[in-house]
Protein backbone atom coordinates (compact mmCIF):
# COMPACT_ATOMS: atom_id res chain seq x y z
CA UNK A 1 0.00 0.00 0.00
CA UNK A 2 1.03 3.12 -1.20
CA UNK A 3 0.88 5.55 1.59
CA UNK A 4 1.61 9.51 1.90
CA UNK A 5 3.33 10.56 5.09
CA UNK A 6 3.03 13.48 7.16
CA UNK A 7 1.60 13.77 10.89
CA UNK A 8 2.29 16.74 12.32
CA UNK A 9 0.87 20.23 11.83
CA UNK A 10 0.24 21.53 8.75
CA UNK A 11 -0.75 24.48 7.14
CA UNK A 12 -4.11 24.67 4.23
CA UNK A 13 -4.12 27.25 1.93
CA UNK A 14 -6.37 29.54 3.60
CA UNK A 15 -4.37 29.36 7.43
CA UNK A 16 -6.08 27.00 9.01
CA UNK A 17 -4.10 24.06 10.12
CA UNK A 18 -5.48 20.41 9.77
CA UNK A 19 -6.34 17.89 11.94
CA UNK A 20 -4.04 15.87 14.11
CA UNK A 21 -4.62 11.89 13.67
CA UNK A 22 -5.50 12.13 17.59
CA UNK A 23 -8.73 14.48 16.71
CA UNK A 24 -10.17 12.56 13.80
CA UNK A 25 -10.10 9.87 16.25
CA UNK A 26 -12.28 12.05 18.72
CA UNK A 27 -14.12 13.24 16.29
CA UNK A 28 -14.78 9.80 14.24
CA UNK A 29 -14.23 7.13 16.47
CA UNK A 30 -14.36 8.35 20.32
CA UNK A 31 -18.32 8.81 19.95
CA UNK A 32 -19.37 5.26 19.37
CA UNK A 33 -16.91 3.33 21.70
CA UNK A 34 -17.43 1.59 24.72
CA UNK A 35 -14.00 2.20 26.25
CA UNK A 36 -14.00 5.99 27.03
CA UNK A 37 -15.02 9.33 25.93
CA UNK A 38 -11.96 10.75 24.40
CA UNK A 39 -8.91 9.73 24.29
CA UNK A 40 -7.52 11.43 27.33
CA UNK A 41 -9.62 9.67 29.87
CA UNK A 42 -9.94 6.43 27.68
CA UNK A 43 -7.96 3.54 29.27
CA UNK A 44 -8.26 1.48 26.11
CA UNK A 45 -6.63 3.94 23.93
CA UNK A 46 -4.27 2.85 21.66
CA UNK A 47 -2.03 4.82 19.04
CA UNK A 48 0.66 2.75 17.34
CA UNK A 49 3.59 4.44 15.80
CA UNK A 50 2.24 4.89 12.32
CA UNK A 51 -1.00 3.92 12.08
CA UNK A 52 -4.22 5.80 10.73
CA UNK A 53 -6.93 4.57 14.04
CA UNK A 54 -7.06 3.90 17.82
CA UNK A 55 -6.62 0.38 17.87
CA UNK A 56 -8.39 0.13 21.13
CA UNK A 57 -12.09 0.89 19.59
CA UNK A 58 -14.89 -1.14 20.70
CA UNK A 59 -18.26 -0.29 18.66
CA UNK A 60 -20.72 0.43 21.54
CA UNK A 61 -23.80 1.47 19.84
CA UNK A 62 -26.62 -0.52 18.62
CA UNK A 63 -29.66 -0.27 16.74
CA UNK A 64 -32.49 -2.75 16.63
CA UNK A 65 -33.54 -4.87 13.83
CA UNK A 66 -31.41 -5.39 10.88
CA UNK A 67 -29.42 -2.43 11.25
CA UNK A 68 -26.93 -3.89 14.28
CA UNK A 69 -23.93 -2.15 15.45
CA UNK A 70 -22.87 1.39 14.07
CA UNK A 71 -20.32 3.72 14.27
CA UNK A 72 -21.27 6.55 15.46
CA UNK A 73 -19.36 9.72 13.86
CA UNK A 74 -20.09 8.49 10.61
CA UNK A 75 -22.10 8.98 8.05
CA UNK A 76 -24.93 6.77 6.70
CA UNK A 77 -23.10 3.83 4.29
CA UNK A 78 -19.87 4.25 6.10
CA UNK A 79 -21.07 3.37 9.77
CA UNK A 80 -21.78 -0.62 10.02
CA UNK A 81 -19.71 -3.10 10.81
CA UNK A 82 -18.84 -5.99 8.63
CA UNK A 83 -20.20 -9.36 10.38
CA UNK A 84 -18.52 -12.31 10.49
CA UNK A 85 -19.26 -15.32 8.41
CA UNK A 86 -18.26 -18.81 9.31
CA UNK A 87 -17.15 -21.10 6.31
CA UNK A 88 -21.10 -21.87 5.11
CA UNK A 89 -20.96 -18.40 4.67
CA UNK A 90 -23.68 -18.03 7.75
CA UNK A 91 -23.60 -14.56 10.06
CA UNK A 92 -21.72 -15.73 12.87
CA UNK A 93 -22.12 -12.73 14.92
CA UNK A 94 -21.37 -9.16 14.11
CA UNK A 95 -18.22 -7.27 14.51
CA UNK A 96 -17.75 -4.85 17.57
CA UNK A 97 -14.33 -3.05 15.75
CA UNK A 98 -14.82 -1.43 12.85
CA UNK A 99 -11.45 -1.16 9.77
CA UNK A 100 -10.96 2.36 9.40
CA UNK A 101 -8.29 4.27 8.36
CA UNK A 102 -8.05 8.40 9.08
CA UNK A 103 -5.69 10.19 6.92
CA UNK A 104 -5.38 14.09 7.37
CA UNK A 105 -5.45 16.31 4.82
CA UNK A 106 -2.93 15.66 1.55
CA UNK A 107 -2.75 12.45 3.19
CA UNK A 108 -4.31 9.07 1.37
CA UNK A 109 -4.12 5.22 1.14
CA UNK A 110 -3.02 5.32 -2.53
CA UNK A 111 -6.48 3.81 -4.35
CA UNK A 112 -5.26 0.86 -6.91
CA UNK A 113 -6.30 -2.38 -7.98
CA UNK A 114 -5.39 -3.46 -4.52
CA UNK A 115 -7.22 -0.86 -3.06
CA UNK A 116 -10.38 -0.56 -4.45
CA UNK A 117 -12.76 2.87 -3.98
CA UNK A 118 -16.13 1.26 -3.63
CA UNK A 119 -18.34 4.11 -2.79
CA UNK A 120 -17.17 8.01 -1.57
CA UNK A 121 -19.05 10.62 -0.19
CA UNK A 122 -18.33 14.47 0.52
CA UNK A 123 -19.68 15.42 3.97
CA UNK A 124 -18.69 18.05 6.37
CA UNK A 125 -15.21 18.71 4.40
CA UNK A 126 -14.28 15.03 4.57
CA UNK A 127 -14.45 12.43 1.86
CA UNK A 128 -15.78 8.90 2.99
CA UNK A 129 -15.19 6.31 1.38
CA UNK A 130 -15.67 2.33 1.39
CA UNK A 131 -12.25 0.61 0.03
CA UNK A 132 -12.06 -3.01 -0.90
CA UNK A 133 -8.84 -5.16 -0.55
CA UNK A 134 -9.70 -8.02 -2.60
CA UNK A 135 -6.50 -9.75 -2.45
CA UNK A 136 -7.15 -9.98 1.27
CA UNK A 137 -10.83 -9.99 1.47
CA UNK A 138 -10.88 -6.70 3.69
CA UNK A 139 -12.58 -3.65 3.36
CA UNK A 140 -11.91 -0.44 5.26
CA UNK A 141 -13.88 3.18 5.69
CA UNK A 142 -11.21 6.01 4.60
CA UNK A 143 -11.75 9.25 5.91
CA UNK A 144 -9.88 11.75 4.28
CA UNK A 145 -9.77 15.63 5.57
CA UNK A 146 -10.84 17.89 2.65
CA UNK A 147 -11.23 15.00 0.21
CA UNK A 148 -12.76 15.19 -3.12
CA UNK A 149 -14.59 12.82 -5.27
CA UNK A 150 -11.85 13.89 -8.20
CA UNK A 151 -9.35 11.41 -5.93
CA UNK A 152 -11.78 8.89 -6.27
CA UNK A 153 -13.25 8.76 -9.94
CA UNK A 154 -13.90 4.97 -10.22
CA UNK A 155 -16.11 4.98 -7.15
CA UNK A 156 -19.66 5.32 -6.68
CA UNK A 157 -21.19 9.00 -5.48
CA UNK A 158 -23.12 7.13 -2.51
CA UNK A 159 -24.22 10.78 -1.82
CA UNK A 160 -26.35 10.06 -5.27
CA UNK A 161 -28.33 6.67 -3.48
CA UNK A 162 -27.93 8.18 0.15
CA UNK A 163 -31.26 8.36 1.34
CA UNK A 164 -32.38 4.73 -0.29
CA UNK A 165 -29.88 3.37 3.34
CA UNK A 166 -31.04 2.42 6.05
Amino acid sequence: MRMRRGRGKQTRKDEMSTLSIEQMIEQFQCPGCVCGCGISTCDAYNLPEESRRCEGHVLGSMIGGPAGLIALGLPKGFCKPAPEYDARGQVQRLCNWFNIRLWPEGQDPGWDKFNVAVWAMVKDGFLFVRTFTPRVDRSWIDVIENGTLDMVPTALDAAMFYDEMD
